[in-house]
């Protein structure tokens, strides 16, 4: 203990100045290195916060690396509904029905559904 009291009793006042110019960015980065991980998650603001009150403690600190590193639940999108072969059919009916077809043009609109 004697030794780094002398050793730091030898340091002057500029080169302790440049080892704490140095320290403290490493020292800011290595406290908010969950939120620096975190910082693409939707949850980004709730890492800030526990990073930032609680990154003080060691638990807390943790606590906001496995929120930054844990897996983000993947949303499958539903898949498009497409209309059945039978509900075309029936559109393709109703259309000749009303005389929009002819009954050529429905024929082959049905064919090609079909195939």
């Amino acid at each position: 203990m004697r030794s780094i009291l002398l050793f730091l009793g030898d340091i002057s006042s500029s080169e302790l100045m440049l080892i704490m110019l140095m320290a403290l960015p490493i020292g800011a980065v290595l406290h908010f290195l969950p939120s620096i991980l975190g910082r693409k998650r939707p949850d980004i603001l709730i890492i800030f916060l526990v990073n930032l009150l609680a990154g003080w403690s060691i638990v807390g600190w943790f606590a906001a690396f496995y929120l930054a590193l844990r897996k983000t639940p993947t949303v499958i999108p539903a898949a498009p509904s497409f209309p059945s072969l039978a509900d075309e059919l029936t559109k393709l009916r109703d259309l000749r029905n009303q005389g929009v077809l002819t009954q050529e043009e429905f024929e082959r609109q049905k064919n090609n559904l079909l195939t």
